[in-house]
């Protein structure tokens, strides 16, 4: 009964109020914990077989969570010594206003994904092309004579229409989702697509 009336009051979106709270969202482990318990309960030993993080650790950034009132302990299990506490967070999705944002996480994998560029781009050179219409492109293509690159770099200038730059939108949504559902290979992939109006 206790445990159904704690799932009738998690909300679905949790609006951040507190500079504590917003930073134990910008831990990426602490994210990560509280996201696992937004729509099912988890106990420690679920939480370390998600995340391969030993208990000392998951049990310090569990704490921070629970002082933070993100998170809360849904029910506990008796078992021989200490009972079985199970975690669930007090919503579904957290929205953190403006006001209380810190470093945007694109900020740090912009920067990541950097230094992975020049760590990993292998023999390439830089080819500028017109393409007859007034615009250009800018490409970070392989060099012929050197080893195949594991790092690739695009970068174009065009115009578009609303209808043309939603459709662009949609297709690498749709193209970054076939890849990220495939899962198929051994290497982990950092991939960013942006665009955005020069003016």
């Amino acid at each position: 009964m206790l445990l159904q009336m704690q799932l009738d009051e998690q909300s679905r979106e949790f609006r951040v109020q507190r500079a504590r709270q917003a930073a134990a969202l910008q831990n990426r482990l602490r994210a990560r914990l509280l996201m696992a318990c937004a729509t099912t309960e988890r106990s420690l030993s679920d939480l370390e077989k998600l995340t391969g993080q030993p208990l000392s650790k998951l049990h310090y950034h569990v704490t921070r969570l629970l002082e933070a009132e993100l998170l809360q302990i849904s029910r506990e299990q008796a078992r021989a010594g200490r009972p079985v506490r199970f975690f669930r967070a007090v919503a579904e999705s957290f929205l953190v206003p403006e006001e209380l944002l810190g470093d945007l996480p694109g900020d740090a994998l912009a920067t990541e994904l950097r230094n992975l560029l020049q760590m990993n781009r292998g023999e390439v050179a830089l080819r500028y092309a017109a393409d007859g219409r007034g615009n250009f492109t800018i490409k970070l293509v392989r060099d012929e004579t050197g080893p195949d690159p594991k790092a690739i770099e695009l970068w174009q200038v065009f115009r578009l229409d609303r209808t043309q730059r939603n459709a662009l939108a949609r297709e690498l949504i749709e193209l970054f989702d076939r890849y990220s559902k495939a899962q198929a290979g051994s290497e982990t992939i950092l991939a960013h697509a942006a665009f955005a109006p020069r003016g």
